[in-house]
């Protein structure tokens, strides 16, 4: 089990504000070829910092204290692909977790991105997120490889060429709880079923809502 580093939880639940959007880079396999893939979209053709997205949900109540204590942290709406080699468990889609899932040592940079939603709009990604939970939408390994052929053709409007009508990656998510509130962030040039956590990162960036934590700082831990 990977430990949890404090500084990341501090930082998102000092951020935390419902409905607005989370982005992490880890430096695991998985993560660092995300991060590779997206060379060809980021600014200056390196690595992007960034290989997951998920939006922020409610404080919750939990027995994560010292001692099984009452605690009150963020929980997150996420679509996410996870398997557990020691135990039969498989979760493959769209879920709600503990922010601190993605407080842990494989993560080298977090932000949290607010683009100032109408309550309204707030109230809608909301909304739209628990309706692709309860619609167990999955997480599509395919579509990342037809947005990766979306990146290298320079075709990153058209639509996925193996896009699933059931089935979101983590970015996708995102973007598309946010379109349905009315309330996208990108334009025409990028279609939903090919947003990649750079895209979003760079959006936040043009609308100077982006706050960004780097892992290079001392980051303190605790198992």
């Amino acid at each position: 089990m990977e430990e949890l580093n404090l500084k990341l939880l501090e930082f998102f639940t000092t951020h935390y504000k419902p409905g607005i959007i989370g982005i992490v880079g880890t430096k695991g396999t998985i993560g660092m070829a995300i991060r590779e893939a997206q060379k060809p979209v980021t600014v200056d053709g390196e690595a992007s910092l960034w290989s997951h997205g998920f939006i922020f949900g409610d404080l919750r109540l939990d027995r994560r204290g010292a001692g099984g204590a009452k605690s009150r942290s963020p929980y997150i709406f996420e679509s996410d692909l996870k398997v557990d080699v020691f135990k039969p468990q498989l979760r493959n889609g769209a879920q709600e977790n503990w922010i601190g899932k993605h407080c842990r040592e494989k993560v080298e940079n977090a932000a949290v991105i607010d683009f100032g939603l109408a309550e309204e709009q707030r109230d809608n990604v909301l909304a739209t997120s628990l309706q692709l939970i309860d619609e167990q939408v999955l997480y599509p390994i395919h579509e990342l490889l037809g947005t990766w052929w979306a990146i290298i053709t320079k075709k990153e409007w058209l639509p996925n060429p193996v896009d699933d009508p059931h089935a979101m990656y983590c970015s996708a998510f995102v973007r598309h709880c946010y379109k349905e509130a009315g309330a996208d962030f990108l334009g025409p040039e990028v279609s939903v079923s090919n947003t990649t956590p750079e895209h979003i990162a760079q959006a936040g960036i043009k609308a100077g809502a982006i706050k960004i934590l780097s892992q290079l700082l001392t980051p303190t831990y605790v198992k």
